[in-house]
């Protein structure tokens, strides 16, 4: 019995199509995340699961999703995986993979990894997946790194399943090269499982909707986004809009400048005049740039359209050759977050005139803070995990920033108890600092203070990846910086960023900045102050004598008061 073909013009027939992708991409997201080994796969969600159509473009993302992986994804596969393994070169069952950083996402740690689709003999779309993996080799993820050479082994872009069988010679030189291969090795094949659930699932709705390919459906999706972002765009005055930030970098302050390009119906992003790379792991590939740049853009002009290939078209970026955010290929990265967090503040920053009511202030949670313990128990054996820790988030146009938020990253956080379970580490306090987030109309989010011991009889090496300890998150439209964020160890600071040897016993505490608030703190205390004598809770004299303040005349008959 014939199907009659689906009518993508029809918005309702299409919207539930497109859900059912998207669908189908979380369904893998949960088959990643309950089969995944490593606490910062399985308990973080530092990973992401996307499907793709047959020329490598985004049709639909898992809902929980990292920002930089669903667009450093597609990159990957149309710029690097389908020119070096055309359709013709694959068959049903491989699975092709790298973590090579200017291919993938900038960091060793990162699993690139993608798995053609078949229907009727022929390539119809691909699976695809990133996770970070718990460790790599060589050294840990830390921010003192001069070469990426010395932050791990790196996987050319190769078959790591083919014709459904593991490449065992891989698989045997990755496990001989890091420190917990079992974990490893179970979020890699974790990985494997989740793109064979977007395989099977995709293969049941194009059975259901007598579909032969992916392509009429991709297009209309990709066209109505497309369409929705250029509409965004042209709602916007055109025009350049500049601006610059200074974050503490490692030995040295590190300046970013960005200019936002708003033509007709398209954006340019500019990075000239930011600071050149630097020998230590902060620098940032293109890929990874471009993710932030798109996300911040995205956030501002159409956050409601689920994400795809369409979003993207129009807004390109660059950045000078030769500076941290276009190095080298060989430049040191594994801590590219760092700076490549902080992004998408710039850019706020550069349009809070255009976009004041989208604007955010700087966040404490940009960049993620990164402890990473590393170190062997008494029996030899090797442990190794990191924990994430968060800032406040910036004020926004309508509300106090959230405490402690993971942004831009979108990452959890490992409950205390699994993260005690993979380390010798006991987490003594975890507490919100007070007054720690920027004054504003709208203030930014608090801060949080960690308190972490080590327990076990050896020395423990931990990593510290930190940002805004030197400069605070900055306000936007008139709001003030929040409270810089400290490293102690044991009641000294410290250099906060790269390797701090924790003895038997010794505490690290952090403590976190506060997010950069929003608008002037003055002008929301005229406002209250205001509202309150128009509903007659105060008088006009007691305004000025209790507040400072002339105020407003009352617009309305003051109440009653008994």
């Amino acid at each position: 019995m014939s199907m009659l073909k689906p009518d993508f013009n029809d918005p309702i027939t299409l919207q539930v199509m497109w859900d059912r992708l998207v669908f189908i991409a979380d369904q893998a997201d949960i088959a990643l995340g309950r089969t995944a080994f490593s606490p910062i796969v399985r308990e973080n969600h530092d990973y992401v699961t996307v499907l793709l159509d047959a020329k490598g473009r985004a049709l639909a993302q898992c809902t929980w999703s990292i920002p930089v992986f669903i667009t450093t994804l597609p990159m990957a596969a149309q710029n690097y995986f389908l020119p070096a393994f055309p359709p013709e070169s694959l068959e049903p069952g491989d699975v092709i993979a790298t973590n090579d950083p200017v291919i993938g996402t900038g960091h060793l740690p990162d699993m690139v990894m993608l798995t053609p689709i078949f229907r009727n003999g022929k390539i119809v779309a691909y699976a695809g997946s990133i996770a970070h993996l718990p460790d790599i080799g060589g050294r840990p993820q830390s921010p003192d790194s001069t070469d990426m050479f010395e932050e791990g082994i790196r996987i050319p872009m190769l078959k790591l399943f083919k014709a459904g069988k593991p490449n065992t010679d891989v698989f045997a030189v990755i496990e001989a090269s890091v420190r917990l291969p079992h974990e490893v090795r179970g979020d890699i094949q974790s990985m494997v499982a989740a793109n064979e659930v977007m395989c099977r699932e995709l293969s049941r709705f194009m059975d259901e909707y007598g579909l032969d390919d992916c392509n009429e459906l991709g297009e209309a999706i990709f066209s109505r986004s497309e369409r929705f972002m250029r509409q965004a765009i042209a709602a916007w005055p055109n025009g350049s809009y500049k601006a610059e930030m200074t974050i503490d970098g490692f030995e040295s302050d590190v300046k970013l400048c960005v200019s936002v390009e708003v033509g007709d119906d398209a954006i340019h992003v500019d990075y000239t005049g930011t600071s050149p790379e630097v020998a230590r792991g902060i620098n940032v590939v293109p890929h990874y740039r471009v993710a932030h740049s798109v996300y911040a853009l995205k956030c501002l002009l159409d956050p409601d359209t689920p994400n795809n290939e369409g979003c993207m078209i129009p807004l390109t970026d660059s950045a000078p050759a030769g500076s941290i955010l276009n190095p080298r290929p060989h430049a040191a990265g594994a801590a590219r977050n760092l700076v490549g967090h902080v992004i998408p503040s710039l850019i706020f920053k550069a349009l809070q005139n255009v976009v004041p009511e989208g604007a955010m202030g700087d966040s404490g949670g940009a960049p993620i803070w990164g402890i990473n313990c590393q170190g062997q128990r008494s029996d030899g054996s090797a442990y190794g995990s990191a924990q994430n820790f968060h800032g406040g988030q910036g004020g926004r146009s309508s509300m106090d920033g959230l405490d402690t938020l993971s942004f831009p990253s979108n990452c959890r956080v490992t409950p205390i108890e699994m993260y005690e379970m993979a380390v010798p580490i006991l987490t003594e306090r975890k507490e919100l600092i007070p007054d720690s987030g920027g004054p504003g109309k709208f203030r930014g989010g608090l801060g949080q203070r960690g308190v972490m011991r080590n327990l076990s009889d050896r020395e423990m090496n931990i990593y510290l990846s930190t940002e805004h300890v030197k400069h605070p998150c900055l306000g936007v439209l008139g709001g003030q910086a929040g409270r810089n964020g400290a490293v102690m160890h044991d009641g000294r600071h410290v250099f906060p960023k790269g390797r701090l040897v924790l003895g038997p016993g010794e505490r690290l505490m952090i403590e976190l900045p506060g997010g950069g608030g929003w608008g002037d703190a003055q002008q929301r205390s005229r406002e209250l102050v205001e509202d309150d004598l128009r509903q007659g809770l105060i008088s006009a004299a007691g305004a000025l004598a209790d507040y400072g303040y002339e105020a407003l005349a009352p617009t309305t008959p003051a109440k009653a008061v008994a």
